[in-house]
């Protein structure tokens, strides 16, 4: 009889690939679940993004609980937020050495600076530098005198300190501005004044040095971290208060193009979230995004003095203003 021959099954036939061959398959699943999760956190953030950009800017516009005196009758094509810089966020009485009236509305950003010193008509406190108002009411006596000296409709603020301006230009990632020699000095005069010693270096999280370049032509900027930046925000004894208030726009100019050049870096976005640590605000997330997006996606940023020229006389340590000019430049520049 006929028998075929036995052909013996080899071992290992059927079995698992090798170690090595499956760690190699699920490091590739791996990378391609990492690819596809980072791309639809991509298109989620910019759906977000293009929602919150579409959010007309009078919606914000609500009926505040306290009286602030607003404005009625006014354009509801921008939100106007009060800015104010204190030398430290505390409570207690202290006046707001920085006065910034931020306006946003679709591809545009607008910037009013109001000279401390000038003379208004405080609700409850008579005449007194428009800078006194946050020591007697804090930021809502703040609005509401803005409000009713300059005919405006604040109901959104934002109080930070010094050093909240340092941490906002290093999460930008720096600022380009052009400096003067006589400014470099100014710099670092003032980052010494403000930090002293090693000691208050390290307790502020800062390792000072000198900044050592500056424009020599007078026209190609030079990168500036945090502290850098705010040593510039301080300079005053070189000009004068006026001046002053132009280099705290020029900041912020400089940082809102800074961030439209860093918007890929995830770490950004963390780090300016980090900074409502560090700041009084009644803003709500959904209206700092609103805004946020406008402002990026606008142009550059245009900005105005009050009070403007021709409209003051100062004496050199008050400013009285011509209320009613002032009050038309302001109204010209934000919706004319």
């Amino acid at each position: 009889m006929f028998y075929e021959p036995y052909d013996k099954k080899k071992k290992g036939r059927g079995r698992a690939p090798e170690p090595e061959v499956t760690r190699r398959g699920c490091l590739g699943r791996l990378v391609w679940f990492g690819c596809k999760l980072l791309f639809k956190l991509a298109i989620l953030a910019l759906v977000l993004a293009v929602i919150a950009y579409a959010l007309p800017p009078g919606l914000f516009l609500v009926e505040p609980e306290s009286d602030l005196s607003i404005q009625a009758n006014l354009p509801d094509s921008r939100v106007n937020v009060l800015l104010l810089g204190v030398d430290m966020l505390r409570e207690g009485a202290q006046r707001s050495d920085t006065i910034i009236i931020c306006s946003i509305g679709y591809r545009s950003v607008k910037l009013v600076s109001v000279l401390r010193d000038t003379v208004v008509d405080i609700p409850g406190y008579g005449r007194s530098r428009v800078n006194a108002a946050y020591a007697h009411g804090g930021a809502e006596l703040a609005m509401k005198t803005i409000n009713e000296n300059f005919g405006l409709n604040i109901s959104k603020y934002a109080v930070a300190d010094y050093m909240t301006l340092a941490k906002f230009v290093d999460a930008v990632g720096g600022v380009e501005l052009v400096i003067s020699e006589e400014e470099l000095a100014h710099i670092n005069y003032n980052t010494r004044a403000v930090f002293g010693d090693a000691a208050s270096e390290e307790a502020m999280g800062y390792e000072i040095a000198p900044m050592t370049e500056y424009s020599k032509d007078g026209e190609t900027p030079v990168r500036l971290n945090g502290v850098q930046a705010l040593g510039y925000a301080r300079i005053r004894k070189l000009d004068s208060d006026f001046v002053r208030t132009y280099r705290q726009r020029k900041i912020l100019g400089a940082a809102l193009e800074s961030f439209r050049k860093n918007l890929w870096k995830p770490w950004t976005y963390s780090r300016l979230f980090e900074l409502l640590n560090y700041m009084d605000t009644n803003l709500g997330i959904v209206e700092m995004l609103s805004l946020g997006t406008k402002a990026v996606a606008g142009g550059g940023v245009d900005q105005l003095r009050v009070p403007v020229e021709g409209s003051y006389t100062d004496s050199g340590s008050t400013i009285e203003i011509d209320s009613a000019a002032n009050r038309q430049a302001i109204y010209d520049f934000l919706y004319g």
